[in-house]
């Protein structure tokens, strides 16, 4: 099992390694990565969620304890780490938000799908929507609410809760969201057994085959104005400061082990007979490494993103050994 993850996956990290490498080209100017970004996540990556659902088993059907267990363990696991940063790190409450949403939210979207079709197949798509949705709305809703209720005010001193800002915060992640919305539109199409016109379906297959390798490159083009972050920062002693050798060690650890853990831990006590398919796809979304969009929010949100950056920068790079272990010890 080892060998034939690591080998399945290994070709999404070479795209990465490659998108990497090519951030270095003038070609590849700084306003490349916004561009393809924009396209993978308004044109891609939903053409490919609208393909996978519309085709998906109508027979099969979400199991909710798939749902159920995903946001139970990984809302659990966030939370656990924010009172052990809070508490036992001794980090603000700013900090221990950040270390929650850094060890929770991994790359479901730009990796995770990549990483689940790659290894399970095909007829892992509409699983792995459902599970990259999970995640995301968990995260993407959840977190900005959570630092608008205990963090009501900006750097500055400006008031930021109000029942307006959730109300704003949950209609962005939510109705403006095109994952969400191709989704949906997947899911009328299988519903109610809708036949599309040849030449939409084409085109909805050709953009979708455009969504791994574009996200993959766009990771890739991302890492290397992450570390250019980092190194900017480390000459800062303050920022220096804040990332503490055992708040990484817990956020790399966690994201990448204990969480997946967890997860394998709650399916196999709550939902023993929980399809492969599903079951294999929680746990490999559990054990993605950060997510880039952790980074925006733990800055914007709580004033402190470098830690963040450099636990993508960790896990991302780790991710190559601990994906094919865990599923060497945990995958149906």
């Amino acid at each position: 099992m080892f060998g034939d993850v690591l080998f399945g996956i290994l070709p999404l990290f070479l795209i990465m390694t490659v998108g990497y490498a090519a951030s270095h080209a003038s070609r590849f100017a700084d306003n490349v990565e916004p561009a393809l970004n924009t396209f993978v996540f308004y044109i891609a990556l939903p053409a490919l969620l609208f393909t996978v659902v519309a085709d998906a088993d109508p027979q099969s059907g979400v199991p909710l304890e798939f749902l159920l267990i995903t946001t139970a363990a990984t809302t659990v696991f966030a939370g656990l780490v924010g009172l052990l940063a809070r508490y036992v790190l001794r980090q603000s409450l700013a900090q221990s938000l950040a270390m929650s949403l850094s060890t929770g939210f991994g790359n479901v979207s730009y990796l995770g799908i990549p990483v689940v079709l790659g290894v399970l197949g095909s007829s892992a798509g509409l699983a792995a929507g459902m599970g990259q949705l999970v995640h995301n709305v968990l995260f993407m809703v959840g977190f900005p609410v959570l630092a608008q209720l205990v963090l009501p005010t900006r750097r500055g001193g400006q008031r930021r809760r109000s029942p307006r800002t959730v109300a704003m915060t949950v209609r962005n992640a939510l109705l403006r969201n095109p994952v969400t919305w191709a989704m949906l539109a997947g899911g009328a199409v299988l519903y109610f057994g809708w036949s599309l016109p040849d030449p939409v379906d084409r085109a909805a297959q050709i953009l979708a085959a455009a969504a791994a390798p574009g996200a993959l490159f766009t990771i890739g083009l991302s890492l290397r104005r992450t570390v250019h972050r980092i190194r900017g920062r480390a000459a800062d002693q303050r920022s220096a400061a804040r990332i503490s050798l055992p708040a990484m060690v817990l956020m790399v650890l966690g994201k990448l082990l204990l969480l997946p853990a967890l997860t394998v831990a709650s399916l196999l006590w709550l939902a023993p007979d929980l399809d492969p398919l599903w079951f294999n796809t929680a746990v490999l979304m559990a054990a993605m490494p950060v997510s880039a969009t952790a980074y925006i929010m733990a800055a914007s949100e709580t004033g402190d993103g470098e830690p963040t950056a450099v636990g993508i920068v960790l896990t991302c790079a780790l991710a190559v050994l601990t994906l094919p272990t865990l599923a060497q010890l945990f995958l149906r």
